[in-house]
């Protein structure tokens, strides 16, 4: 079976750049509910999922919330670039299913590197549920 079959195409999902700042990236994160968003550089490659978390540690780490420092400081500067690895989108549907019991999506990027688009849990998820019968009980 393909993945691509469950993607959501780039132009559907809602990224960063490279060049974004950590307070855009958290205006945006905020704005659309996200817990973590993918980071695209200029080329479309991807580089990164970045996380609540990683901002959080980037405002403790620095021992105050100052938004200034957050306009200027880029993503590049607290993302964890190891936390979510991209799935090529000729990866098999094992590997897809391996991965979304870690994280809510799963970033797809073809043969060069470049973003494709995003895998969510729930449609993988769904597809498996319309695989589930109710086996019938026995009343006593």
């Amino acid at each position: 079976m393909n993945i691509l079959r469950f993607i959501i195409p780039k132009s559907l999902v809602e990224h960063i750049t490279d060049t974004s700042t950590v307070r855009q990236a958290l205006e945006k994160m905020r704005f659309h509910r996200y817990a973590a968003i993918p980071v695209i550089d200029g080329e479309g490659k991807y580089v990164g999922t970045l996380r609540n978390d990683d901002i959080f540690k980037y405002f403790l780490d620095g021992g105050s919330f100052d938004t200034k420092a957050a306009e200027r400081d880029s993503v590049l500067e607290v993302l964890d670039t190891s936390y979510s690895k991209p799935l090529l989108h000729s990866d098999s549907i094992e590997v897809l299913f391996e991965r979304v019991k870690e994280h809510n999506f799963v970033p797809v990027v073809d043969d060069r590197g470049c973003f494709i688009g995003i895998i969510l849990r729930r449609e993988v998820m769904n597809f498996l549920l319309g695989f589930y019968k109710e086996e019938p009980t026995d009343k006593l």
